[in-house]
């Protein structure tokens, strides 16, 4: 995991640091922060992305969702949503750079860990794959922005799945290809 998020930030770095800005607009800003308010519902998933324009109608993106809180630990009523997962993508703007519809692509990986008593299955594992976005931001000042949007991931995983949190016994073992929803974003962006 730690030599897939080396390369996965060398490569954001080398791409972030590649690009020539040619911002045509007055008063665009280059950088903007952002974070998605469904992904704190998940237990306190900490999330955030930097976001640069490297052109009028293109942005590269580079972020990361952390939850290391376990509730209820210890017992088998443990309830936790683990995770540590790196993305990077990149968007088109179809107006301008922050305005309007936009579409994208990435990479994601993840390291995670997801225990529900109601799920009856405790399970860990990583993934890495790739991802499409799109959306669509609005303007709610010259600093603040409401990104709107969704995306889907197809990942190569391997996951194991344990009786319970506690006794830690193993039931299964499962890798392969797998798709899944990779954001529901309803986010807050501020402008640089």
């Amino acid at each position: 995991m730690k030599t897939t998020l080396k390369i996965i930030l060398a490569a954001a770095a080398l791409l972030i640091g590649s690009c020539t800005p040619a911002m045509a607009r007055e008063g665009v800003s280059r950088w903007c922060v952002s974070t998605n308010i469904p992904t704190w519902l998940l237990l306190g998933t900490a999330n955030a992305e930097l976001h640069l324009a490297t052109g009028n109608h293109w942005s590269v993106q580079a972020g990361i969702k952390y939850n290391p809180f376990t509730y209820a630990g210890g017992t088998s009523g443990q309830l936790h949503i683990r995770q540590l997962t790196p993305s990077a993508d990149i968007r088109y703007w179809t107006d301008s750079v922050w305005h309007g519809w936009w579409a994208g692509a990435g990479v994601v990986v993840s390291e995670y860990s997801l225990a529900l008593p109601c799920y009856e299955r405790y399970l860990d594992g990583n993934l890495a794959g790739t991802k499409l976005i799109s959306g669509y931001d609005f303007a709610l000042s010259d600093w603040l922005s409401l990104s709107l949007g969704a995306g889907v991931a197809v990942a190569w995983h391997r996951t194991s799945y344990y009786q319970g949190p506690v006794c830690g016994r193993l039931k299964d073992r499962r890798k392969g290809v797998t798709i899944f929803p990779s954001d529901i974003i309803v986010a807050m962006r501020i402008n640089l």
